[in-house]
């Protein structure tokens, strides 16, 4: 399965963000900030994919910040390479597309929330579950 994949020069783009500032927490309490990806891939043509990466900051309880910014990427592929995977998506979450993509999304996580009431958030330059 490795030759899936035609062209390694990737040119994420931003698709989307939303983000609502929150009211702050009470005091003492404890937030988590829950963060998760979720990966999805759309057939474009015969010899393209574009993949989809969401990156989702949730806190428990609901306070301080919400974020949700998705990036994408179009990948050349092998369409007979492509048609034998058994689960496009797993493959893609699995290759250098979703590193490309997740590493994108953390600098652009960090720089949406560097003036936010908690300051830069670092998330993982991976994809997380």
């Amino acid at each position: 399965m490795e030759n899936v994949i035609r062209n390694m020069n990737f040119k994420p783009l931003l698709e989307k963000v939303e983000y609502e500032k929150l009211d702050p927490p009470a005091n003492n309490s404890t937030i988590n900030m829950r963060v998760w990806d979720e990966l999805k891939v759309e057939r474009l043509r015969s010899d393209a994919v574009k993949v989809y990466l969401t990156r989702n900051i949730k806190p428990e309880p609901k306070s301080i910040l919400k974020l949700e910014a998705t990036m994408s990427v179009e990948v050349l592929i092998n369409p007979s390479e492509y048609e034998k995977l058994d689960d496009a998506e797993k493959y893609f979450k699995e290759s250098q597309v979703s590193r490309v993509l997740a590493t994108t999304i953390a600098v652009v996580v960090a720089d949406i929330t560097m003036h936010s009431p908690i300051g830069a958030m670092i998330t993982a330059p991976v994809m997380q579950g």
